[in-house]
């Protein structure tokens, strides 16, 4: 991620999630809805395995964490924003958080269980989404699990969620199909991609809903994952 970026989460770091709740507050959501449901995601995902390494590219402040921990799992966190890194840290003590370029990840190759990115890609400069996809690739052990969460550019309520939040502006949205090219292009990875938030819903039968109509390019967001070869 360019510098700019990194200067500009800085700023944001301690304000993220008032942010995203203003930009999504026409749909009477709050990010907390969003997050519960990425998580709840992978962890499906991942299923009973429970003594996993993983790592999260771009974690922010960790707002995801305390949903995917398990006593039996390890928690990586990497971001360019130091000022998330450090409150991350004082958050989330037992899990390890570092600084990282956003370029090349600080980690040997093969070394994590599962690797996913939630709402990163975006911010990233089309010209390195390649090179980025590489690196999650590079760090996943063989038969680890990749997963990369993103906005649905095809929803239009998504669209102005998007265009209300501050540190959105320069976002370069990316469709699932996009991923999944970039992803088939390593030969290491046969990836597949569910949509996901159909429905502004907990109750179990509205999540049964949106677990039917997953192929449907119309979900707020959506995730790319597979299995590393």
């Amino acid at each position: 991620m360019e510098e700019l970026n990194k200067a500009k989460f800085d700023e944001h770091s301690n304000n993220y999630k008032n942010l995203v709740n203003n930009s999504v507050n026409f749909s009477g959501l709050t990010v907390d809805f969003f997050t519960q449901g990425k998580a709840n995601f992978f962890n499906h995902l991942l299923k009973d395995k429970r003594n996993h390494t993983i790592l999260d590219i771009g974690c922010g402040v960790g707002d995801l964490h305390p949903y995917l921990s398990q006593k039996q799992r390890k928690i990586v966190g990497v971001d360019v924003s130091s000022e998330s890194i450090k409150i991350a840290k004082e958050t989330h003590p037992h899990n390890t958080y570092s600084v990282y370029d956003g370029k090349t990840l600080p980690f040997e190759d093969n070394t994590f269980d599962a690797v996913l990115t939630v709402c990163v890609m975006h911010h990233v400069i089309p010209a390195q989404w390649q090179s980025f996809i590489h690196e999650m690739i590079r760090v996943t052990k063989k038969e680890g699990t990749i997963a990369i969460f993103e906005h649905n550019p095809f929803n239009p309520l998504t669209r102005i969620a998007v265009n209300r939040c501050p540190f959105d502006k320069d976002a370069v949205l990316l469709r699932a199909k996009q991923v999944e090219k970039m992803l088939l292009s390593t030969k290491e990875i046969k990836p597949t991609s569910d949509y996901i938030f159909f429905t502004p819903f907990k109750h179990n039968f509205f999540k049964k809903i949106d677990s039917l109509f997953k192929w449907v390019p119309l979900g707020a967001q959506y995730c790319t994952y597979g299995q590393k070869n």
